[in-house]
């Protein structure tokens, strides 16, 4: 069952948006609880770090009146606990969107506080997280999630071509089918961690053997994509091992 957690410091909105979701979930049989309602940030976060679970969903006030918490500064923090939390945030503004890039917090919705709209809004809300829950039961994805910067990412490891050490000290670029991303990393370790498909074919690379294109042993390179990785002496017959397997 996946919890939901509310902040908002007009207890007169979180009251109401509290009610509503109560009600949706009893009507629609949702698979969720209301696990907490706060008017204050601060205890939303020490609630969050006595709960084990993770990815809940959040329903957030971008207006909160707190020293320390905005809800994108609050958003900011709940991604660094929960990574694959669930955040809508809850608006008297609607072009806020901008600002959840800024912050790196990849809301999933925007509610704006309308009283002829909220019951709709919360509805179709919830219908959508529900529909994209079942969506990600059906067809898993195995992901390499790390950290890079300030952001929590997660990529599919399917997606990951080869990792290939930096001219930056202690960090790693992956090379993806749609991205580059250059973090802290060792290249020993991301190979223990992602297993059997992956070999450190050289100090500088561990490749995907299924995104393998071409080797040519005379050259000592793999070409995968457009790239061409080096391939150590002593690799080499683990590499050709590990492909006709």
């Amino acid at each position: 069952m996946i919890k939901i957690f509310l902040c908002d410091d007009e207890a007169a909105i979180l009251n109401r948006i509290k009610e509503l979701i109560e009600k949706e979930i009893i009507i629609h049989a949702y698979d969720f609880c209301l696990d907490g309602s706060f008017d204050s940030p601060i205890a939303l976060l020490e609630k969050m770090r006595t709960c084990k679970d993770r990815r809940n969903i959040y329903f957030l006030d971008v207006e909160l009146k707190h020293p320390e918490y905005d809800g994108f500064l609050l958003g900011k923090e709940i991604r660094s606990i929960d990574p694959n939390a669930t955040i809508v945030y809850i608006t008297s503004f609607k072009d806020l969107a901008y600002k959840t890039f800024q912050y790196h917090i990849e809301a999933f919705d925007y509610i704006v506080k309308d009283e002829d709209k909220l019951k709709d809004s919360i509805s179709e809300c919830l219908q959508s997280i529900t529909l994209r829950l079942q969506e990600e039961r059906k067809d898993p994805v195995e992901c390499y999630t790390f950290r890079s910067g300030d952001m929590i990412r997660h990529i599919p490891i399917d997606d990951i071509l080869f990792f290939e050490t930096s001219s930056r000290s202690h960090f790693v670029i992956l090379h993806g089918l749609h991205q580059r991303i250059e973090f802290i990393g060792n290249l020993s370790d991301i190979e223990k961690e992602l297993g059997k498909n992956f070999l450190k074919i050289h100090r500088s690379y561990l490749i995907a053997i299924n995104k393998i294109d071409h080797i040519d042993l005379k050259r000592n390179i793999v070409r995968i994509g457009n790239s061409e990785c080096a391939i150590s002496r002593r690799m080499k017959s683990e590499l050709l091992k590990r492909v006709n397997q």
